[in-house]
């Protein structure tokens, strides 16, 4: 066994450990990324910042090669500056951007015992700021006069000749100046601070400041203030880019100062229109523009009418005088304002009045010597211009002394006009619209009235036109009619008259009056008034003044009077009178009511007479149609009667066993068989009457032989009935042509009637005579009359078909109540006409014939 003395190796051991020890705690102290790699590419030492920066725990990375952990290295500028290092045994810086970390990176290779040492410093924000600062120096080349550098005690080190110039210096003269020698004593301050914000924060700083030049001049200039760094990111200073911006300055100051004007123009025109009434809208703006303008007196001049010129408006400080309502008189400067419609400027009023050099001055001297005699010392005029009319000026005086007016006071006079022809215009469009308002309402209370009597005139209506079609009694109409017309439309009277057209005449028939005369029933003849009724049957409604008494109803007071005419089916039936006082008239209203009350009544009125014609066609069928029935109850009576006595005497001839009574019974027979065959020839003939299929043959009658004939079988008859029978024929009554059987049959159908009705011992008398016997138009009459009188009231209907005479046929002899009908017709057959008259016991039928004479 050899034993050895390791003492002094375990001792150099332990400080080489603790060197090792120390040298990572050096390292771990640094800020910056820091690794160290073997002669195998090992990594053998990283710091926390490192595996930071390579995103994995450096205990993880020990022991594997660069290579191995960032792969994408090798063939890239990192590798190659490794590898130099290594085999060159020196120090390597550069930089490189690392694009797996997306970072600008200063890398710093050392050699050293056994490999590398590296250092990895993270250089993006400020490589970032010198690319920035490369291209802002690149861009203000062209924008910017100066560029200069300073040093960390803000000395000047370099300059281009345009930032020396600007300041009025030469470049070596500014070089070692202090940057506070360019500027504006206040404004040095706020550089200072603006200067420390870019030490501290690292970024460049844009700031205005006022430069001072060699001169004592001052002008305004843009400073773009940017850090400098060397290549240890030390700061040894600040880069300086300055841009004259005077003209810029001046030309927002001008900017501001019109906006300031034109935002106090917009509050004064504000507070000028905030008021439709005229007065206050021109109190405002005198007092607006004087604290605006700060002078002494603002009025304005309104142009009266022909042309006179009033001072509406004042706003005027003490001590000077009022001068509103003052009216100028004079004739020259009213001239001249109300042709001058541009603005006047008078900078010194006193200055005008001893400058007459030339005429047109003259003018204005007179209007000079009016403002002098209102302590006016500079006067500024502007027209109010409405359109092309001149409404009158806003005028601004300065009394305390002479006033150069400036173009933007001029301007802003200018435009307060303006808004103040708005504020006038629009006061009066208010005046307008408040007029038309105001007419507006009037109409609406108007048409609201009207729309109110519209509809009670309505409602009158409906109950007029109910109450008039409810009822079919005319009289009940019209009296309703001007009665609901009185009431309703409050008049002193309404009457109503009906017509004859043909005899032309009105008769008043019904009234409603309140203060007016009866005059109902009085007829009035149309041919007196044509005038009026003219126009009342061309059925025109129209109204008139009664000027004249009224001859109706004898009173000497005016009326105003409303006619309408009653317009019916064919023509006019009656007509409508509203009275009304003098100094009253119907409105159109009341005109188209009373018209439709007119047509309303003349319907209704046309409907009661309808009805009553349907009445009384009625009645007259109900009582045809009892003549139909006694007429078939009396046929079937007369046509049986015969029937039955034919049956008997048939049946009696069956059994009769003499030839005498044989013989009777063959007479009856035959008697019942005439009888029988003339009712059917009656009502044959009456048919073939009615259907004017009856001819007649005209033939020559001697009247004598005629009559004789014709009255000789109702001798037997009258003496059975124990009557006188007896006629007088005259001797001059020529002979006649005539259809014989028709003749005949008309005098013995009457005959056989009076031989029927005469009581015995009564009087049957036939008389002929000749009617007109020395005309030319003669006629032949044949009177039958018999003692048997007919009811007066029975007399219209005699004629009448199945019209029998009730309790007049005391012997109950039957008949058909054809006869007197058939009679009829016959004798018109002849051209002939019939008449009959009872009175005093006595009925006469007179049958008138035309008398034509046949030539012997």
């Amino acid at each position: 066994m050899r034993i050895a003395d390791i003492t002094r190796q375990r001792e150099a051991l332990d400080s080489l450990n603790q060197a090792n020890q120390q040298i990572a705690n050096l390292l771990g102290g640094i800020s910056d990324a820091c690794f160290s790699l073997n002669q195998s590419w090992q990594f053998t030492y990283m710091n926390r910042q490192a595996g930071e920066l390579f995103h994995q725990e450096p205990a993880q990375l020990l022991g594997q090669t660069i290579w191995e952990t960032l792969p994408e290295l090798q063939g890239s500028e990192i590798e190659h500056q490794l590898r130099q290092a290594s085999a060159d045994r020196v120090s390597i810086n550069f930089e490189h951007y690392w694009p797996i970390f997306q970072r600008w990176l200063e890398i710093r290779i050392s050699p050293v015992a056994g490999g590398l040492l590296v250092f990895l410093l993270d250089v993006s924000d400020r490589h970032m700021a010198q690319v920035e600062l490369l291209e802002m120096s690149s861009a203000l080349g062209n924008a910017v006069e100066g560029i200069a550098r300073l040093d960390l005690q803000g000395r000047y080190i370099a300059l281009n000749r345009s930032y020396a110039e600007v300041l009025g210096y030469e470049p070596e003269e500014m070089i070692g100046m202090a940057w506070e020698q360019t500027l504006l004593a206040e404004d040095i301050a706020e550089v200072k601070a603006a200067y420390h914000r870019v030490v501290t924060t690292g970024s460049k700083i844009s700031i205005e400041a006022r430069a001072l030049r060699k001169d004592g001049s001052t002008f305004y200039k843009e400073v773009v203030l940017v850090p400098a760094y060397d290549l240890h990111d030390n700061l040894i200073g600040h880069h300086c880019f300055t841009r004259d911006i005077t003209e810029r300055k001046k030309a927002e100051e001008s900017l501001r100062l019109q906006a300031e004007r034109e935002q106090m123009l917009s509050a004064v025109a504000q507070r000028i229109r905030n008021s439709l009434e005229l007065s206050e809208i021109l109190n405002t703006a005198v007092a607006e523009v004087r604290q605006l303008l700060k002078v002494d007196r603002t009025v304005i001049l309104q142009v009266a009418a022909e042309n006179h010129i009033m001072v509406a408006a004042e706003s005027v400080i003490p001590p000077f005088f009022s001068v509103l309502n003052s009216c100028l008189e004079n004739r020259r400067f009213q001239q001249l304002s109300l042709t001058h419609h541009q603005d006047l400027v008078i900078d010194d009023v006193l200055g005008l009045l001893s400058d007459a050099r030339e005429p047109p001055r003259s003018e204005l001297a007179e209007i000079a010597a009016l403002m002098q005699a209102w302590q006016v010392q500079a006067l500024l005029s502007v027209p109010i211009l409405l359109g092309d009319r001149l409404w009158g000026f806003l005028f601004c005086h300065q009394c305390t002394a002479p006033r150069q007016w400036e173009a933007f006071e001029i301007g802003l006079v200018d435009q307060l006009a303006t808004h103040l022809v708005i504020a006038i215009q629009q006061a009066n469009l208010y005046q307008q619209v408040q007029q038309l308002n105001s007419e507006l309402e009037q109409q609406v209370q108007e048409r609201t009235a009207q729309l109110q009597t519209a509809l009670l005139y309505e409602a009158l209506l409906k109950r007029i036109t109910d109450s008039v079609r409810d009822s079919l009694n005319e009289e009940e109409i019209l009296q309703r009619a001007v009665h609901e017309l009185t009431n309703g439309l409050i008049v002193n009277g309404c009457d109503a008259a009906l017509y004859n057209i043909e005899q032309r005449t009105s008769t008043i028939c019904y009234e409603a009056l309140r203060d007016l005369p009866s005059a109902k029933g009085v007829t009035l003849s149309m041919q007196d008034f044509p005038e009026l009724y003219d126009q009342i049957l061309s059925e025109h409604h129209f109204q008139f003044c009664q000027l004249l008494p009224d001859p109706v109803r004898s009173i000497e007071r005016h009326y105003a009077v409303l006619v309408c005419p009653l317009v019916g089916d064919l023509d006019v039936i009656g007509d409508l009178w509203l009275f009304k006082p003098e100094y009253d008239h119907f409105s159109s209203l009341e005109i188209r009511l009373v018209q439709q009350v007119a047509n309303q009544c003349a319907i209704a009125i046309r409907q009661a007479r309808l009805y009553q014609a349907a009445q009384a066609q009625v009645q007259e069928l109900e009582k045809l149609n009892q003549l139909k029935d006694d007429f078939l109850s009396t046929v079937s009576h007369e046509l049986r009667t015969p029937m039955s006595n034919m049956k008997m005497a048939i049946h009696m001839l069956r059994n009769v066993e003499t030839p005498e009574r044989r013989d009777r019974y063959l007479g009856i027979l035959q008697a019942e068989c005439v009888r029988e065959i003339e009712l059917i020839n009656d009502l044959l003939d009456l048919q073939r009457l009615e259907a004017d299929s009856y001819r007649i043959v005209p033939e020559p009658l001697d009247v004598y032989t005629f009559i004789e004939r014709l009255i000789e079988p109702f001798y037997e008859r009258t003496r059975d009935r124990e009557q006188n029978l007896h006629y007088d024929l005259p001797a001059n009554i020529p002979a006649i042509l005539s259809d014989r059987p028709t003749l005949e049959r008309v005098l013995a159908e009457l005959l056989n009637n009076a031989c029927k009705y005469t009581p015995p011992k009564g009087e049957i008398v036939l008389r002929v005579e000749l009617d007109n016997p020395d005309s030319a138009r003669q006629s032949l009459l044949f009177h039958i009359s018999n003692q048997a009188e007919i009811p007066a009231e029975e007399l219209p209907r005699i004629f009448e078909k199945f019209y029998r005479v009730p309790a007049i046929d005391r012997w109950q002899q039957g008949g058909t109540g054809l006869g007197l009908a058939l009679v009829q017709h016959l004798v018109a057959q002849l051209s002939g006409t019939i008449h009959v008259a009872s009175t005093s016991q006595w009925t006469t039928f007179t049958v008138r014939l035309p008398l034509v004479i046949h030539p012997a």
